[in-house]
C-alpha cells in the first residue's frame, strides 16, 4: 500500500511539472500581449488575449502531464492500476476546478477534458494492470 501512496504522490508531482513546463513553453513561443500570467485575477479576464497557439499548448500540457503522471504512478506502485486510477482521478478534479475557475472557450474545455482522459487511458493501458488477488 505504501508503494501505491508514493506512486500517487510522485505521479501528481510529475504531472504538474510536465503541465507547467509545456504551458510555459507555449507562452514563451507565443507570448500574450498585455497579460500578466502571474496574476490570477488578470488571467481570468484576459484569456481572450492569449494566442490560440498558446491555448493549444495548454491542452497539450494536460495530455502529456496526465500521461506522465499516471505512468509514473503505475510504475512506482509496481504496475498497479490503482495508483494510476487515483492519480487520474485527482487530475480530473484539478482539471474540473481549473475549468470552473477560469473562463476557457468551449473548444478548449472540451479538448482539455478529452486530452486528459486520453492521456490517462493510454498510460493505464501501457503501464497499469489490475492487482491479482
Amino acid at each position: 500500500m505504501l508503494r501505491v501512496i508514493i506512486g500517487v504522490v510522485a505521479g501528481l508531482l510529475t504531472g504538474l511539472v510536465v503541465i507547467a513546463t509545456i504551458e510555459s513553453i507555449g507562452h514563451m513561443l507565443f507570448p500574450p500581449q498585455g497579460v500578466n500570467l502571474t496574476d490570477p485575477a488578470a488571467l481570468r479576464t484576459a484569456l481572450d488575449l492569449i494566442p490560440r497557439e498558446a491555448k493549444v499548448f495548454i491542452v497539450l500540457g494536460w495530455f502529456l502531464g496526465v500521461l506522465a503522471g499516471v505512468a509514473v504512478a503505475c510504475l512506482i506502485a509496481g504496475r498497479r492500476a490503482l495508483a494510476g486510477r487515483v492519480t487520474a482521478g485527482v487530475f480530473a478534479l484539478f482539471l474540473a476546478w481549473t475549468l470552473a475557475t477560469l473562463d476557457y472557450p468551449l473548444w478548449m474545455s472540451a479538448s482539455a477534458v478529452a486530452a486528459a482522459a486520453g492521456g490517462a487511458l493510454l498510460a493505464l493501458a501501457a503501464f497499469g494492470r489490475p492487482r491479482r488477488a
